[in-house]
């Protein structure tokens, strides 16, 4: 049994592609900025680092239950549908 809809993933699945987004953005820029960082600054950009790969982990994860989903007949959009939008 699913602990998570197919119906709910549709939902969940897009705002975490839009965090992923938000933070790879906010990693850029913060790298982009150049210069001499700071010890606050390489904390702060190795967390990102790190809640990223978390992130891309359970993208992944779920795109696989989520497709299962899809195998069976269910009528929602295709993942790559999802989180293209997001896409950079």
């Amino acid at each position: 049994m699913r602990a998570i809809s197919e119906r709910d993933l549709a939902v969940v699945i897009p705002l975490l592609a839009a965090k992923i987004r938000d933070l790879t953005l906010e990693l850029r820029a913060s790298q982009a900025r150049g210069g001499e960082a700071s010890d606050d600054v390489v904390e702060d950009r190795m967390q990102i680092q790190e809640m990223l790969e978390q992130y891309d982990g359970i993208l992944d994860s779920l795109r696989d239950e989520y497709e299962e989903g899809l195998k069976e007949g269910i009528q929602l959009p295709a993942f790559d549908d999802l989180v293209r939008p997001f896409q950079l």
